[in-house]
């Protein structure tokens, strides 16, 4: 299994590497790019991962991140002792799709209604994911994750977050949706600022 991953990211790594060659641009419609971070952790290859996520920060530095991926950064950063990183990317990715961690932790997700950006953000997108990428965790990883999912910065970062969404879904176009869709944005990133 871990020679067949490790050809895996090889392939992926090429792939986008050739692209840059000819192209001097990355077009991952496949998203091959979200994928390498939690191969590498599937074969505990942390090195690897810490590798992978500093390439992504430098190639995509705009790219606001899948879920999946953004939450194996943390795990990777987690792992790696740098825990005030790894908790501020487990903060954003806990917004990138808000049923992530209550499926990681086991528990029954509560269904939201609001506006979405994307579909990554669906609950389909959680579990209709590879087991595999939910299993990462060790039971020590999911309590250190729980301590800040619960905790009561995050609580307070998830539903402001939440009321800007359901607010979204009613307000029409213009200035005040526009200044919603920015604090969105900003908590997305890791701007706590507004808070």
């Amino acid at each position: 299994m871990t020679k067949k991953i490790k050809a895996t990211i090889a392939r992926y790594k090429r792939s986008m590497n050739r692209e840059w060659k000819e192209h001097h641009f990355i077009s991952d419609g496949a998203g091959k790019r979200f994928l390498i971070g939690p191969l590498y952790l599937r074969i505990d290859d942390i090195e690897g991962a810490l590798e992978h996520y500093q390439w992504f920060e430098k190639t995509f530095g705009d790219d606001s991140g899948e879920p999946f991926h953004r939450m194996g950064w943390a795990l990777t950063l987690h792992r790696s002792g740098f825990d005030h990183g790894a908790e501020r990317m487990l903060l954003i990715a806990m917004l990138k799709n808000l049923y992530l961690f209550p499926i990681l932790f086991g528990e029954e997700p509560v269904p939201i209604d609001s506006w979405h950006g994307s579909n990554w953000e669906d609950l389909e997108n959680v579990t209709e994911a590879p087991k595999w990428m939910l299993n990462l965790w060790s039971e020590g990883e999911l309590e250190w994750a729980k301590g800040i999912y619960y905790g009561e910065q995050a609580v307070k970062i998830r539903e402001r977050y939440i009321t800007i969404n359901v607010f979204l879904e009613l307000e029409r176009p213009g200035e005040k949706r526009s200044e919603l869709v920015e604090e969105s944005i900003k908590l997305e990133r890791g701007d706590y600022s507004s808070l």
